[in-house]
């Protein structure tokens, strides 16, 4: 069979490897040798879906398999419409983050023959099988489809339990070289990098934690990879292809805490050196000076801390259940050790108020963070507080903001002062020397500093056009 595996182009600034794609090309070389693969990612090389297409026609596949986030589901849809009428007979699947939160959108589509649910290396696996030995779908887990007209949803796939049984991305099938030019897009998620020749890797899958605002891509349970396997993989990645840096994309890599000191003792032992950063948030209460010691020396520069709100009643709320003052603690430990210190934070909870959106705009000020990042809320399909929204009577029609602008207000501010508080926590936390002097500390090598300082401008800056359902007094 003849696949043909992309990501489209989009508005998204970072195009970090497609690991995704790379971990089901590999999955499906070692399970099916008579395949042929090609993946081309759309987002690092900037080829709108007109140039893309042609591209999928040349290789003649008899399936395309698109993955998507929620914010671009418009142009995933584009692609699948603009693919079927070059390509009649091609099946066309969309995995990733948008099809497993709302697969019955995804599939009105009828562009669309099937969605994925959750991680996909088994499904896929088992769907190609059915497909050519009269499997009935109805029977595999991990998909949504149409059967006479109906969607079926047959929900998630179980787990991978044992994460070091799959065999390392297929590195070999995506020209790293182009990734570490800059061509493209900046190829991960840290704008603040100090090498060029950077990827992204994952050593864990799921989060125990129930944040009711959070996607669930690889379910709430926390599968971790062995600090051997992972030590294998980051001797390939530097001696095979040059890497220099490496960010871990883990939603809480340091959970075990015992494993994180394990992989960076390893790295020591191998001689592995690495610039590393932790752009996805860490929890900000498993650290410890120990951790932090071997975090410095392993080459750790960037930790990001995902607190969200600073205060106790939405902490409890949202299910966050962050402890705030120890979280402030620790994050004076990281600055002291010399590592620089982001941290993430919403607005626009259900029922939060203004009072409660100072509070988290404060928490920010008064730490030694060097970065904050301010988002305003935008409930996903299939969340919990989407769910709890749709029940307070909120009009839930889908749409997908860039996690800057309003998408739905569920506070109990006015959308025009949630918006203008936004404006108000970046130009606080930002013009202060100190901020501006910790921002060209952090990044001696210059790589993307002027790019996340004018990012930071517009934040600051830059007004918007509310949507029609934003107006509310």
């Amino acid at each position: 069979m003849r696949i043909f595996f992309t990501r489209p182009d989009s508005e998204i600034p970072a195009a970090p490897v497609p690991l995704g794609m790379l971990s089901l090309s590999a999955y499906l070389r070692r399970h099916r040798q008579g395949d042929e693969l090609r993946l081309y990612d759309a987002r690092v090389h900037q080829t709108p879906n007109d140039k893309l297409v042609p591209l999928i026609s040349d290789f003649q596949p008899d399936l395309l398999c698109i993955t998507s986030f929620s914010l671009e589901s418009e142009i995933a849809h584009d692609l699948a419409r603009r693919a079927r009428q070059a390509l009649p007979n091609c099946k066309i699947y969309l995995g990733g983050p948008y099809p497993t939160s709302d697969p019955a959108a995804v599939l009105k589509d009828e562009a669309i023959d099937m969605a994925f649910i959750g991680e996909g290396e088994t499904t896929l696996l088992t769907v190609l099988n059915g497909m050519e030995n009269g499997q009935k779908f109805e029977d595999i887990k991990g998909i949504a489809f149409r059967r006479h007209g109906e969607v079926v949803n047959n929900g998630y796939p179980d787990l991978i339990q044992e994460l070091d049984n799959l065999p390392y991305p297929a590195w070999d099938l995506i020209d790293l070289d182009f990734y570490f030019s800059r061509q493209g897009k900046r190829a991960m998620m840290n704008k603040l990098q100090r090498s060029p020749r950077g990827v992204s890797i994952f050593t864990t899958r799921g989060c125990p934690y129930r944040c009711t605002y959070c996607h669930n891509v690889f379910g709430k349970m926390l599968r971790k990879r062995s600090p051997e396997n992972v030590i294998g993989e980051l001797k390939l990645l530097q001696r095979q292809y040059g890497v220099e840096e490496v960010e871990f994309l883990d939603d809480i890599f340091n959970l075990d805490m015992d494993r994180a000191r394990a992989i960076f003792d390893g790295m020591r032992r191998e001689d592995l050196h690495f610039n590393i950063t932790f752009p996805n948030g860490l929890r900000a209460e498993f650290l410890d000076d120990d951790l932090l010691r071997k975090f410095k020396e392993g080459g750790v520069y960037w930790i990001t801390v995902a607190i969200e709100s600073g205060s106790p009643r939405v902490q409890k709320a949202i299910k966050k259940n962050v402890n705030l003052s120890k979280a402030q603690e620790n994050i004076t430990k990281i600055s002291k050790s010399g590592i620089n210190c982001n941290g993430f934070f919403m607005m626009g909870f259900m029922d939060e108020t203004e009072e409660e959106i100072l509070q988290t705009i404060d928490f920010a000020i008064k730490s030694d963070l060097v970065i904050a990042s301010f988002f305003i809320l935008t409930p996903f399909p299939n969340t919990e507080i989407y769910n709890m929204a749709l029940e307070a009577g909120y009009d839930m029609h889908a749409f997908y903001s860039d996690y800057h602008d309003v998408a739905v207000n569920l506070s109990k501010v006015p959308t025009r002062r949630l918006w203008h508080l936004k404006k108000i926590a970046n130009r606080r936390f930002y013009f202060s020397f100190k901020r501006v002097y910790l921002i060209l500390r952090a990044n001696p090598f210059r790589v993307g500093l002027w790019d996340g300082i004018w990012h930071l401008l517009k934040m600051a800056f830059s007004g918007r056009e509310l949507k029609k359902k934003d107006e509310r007094p």
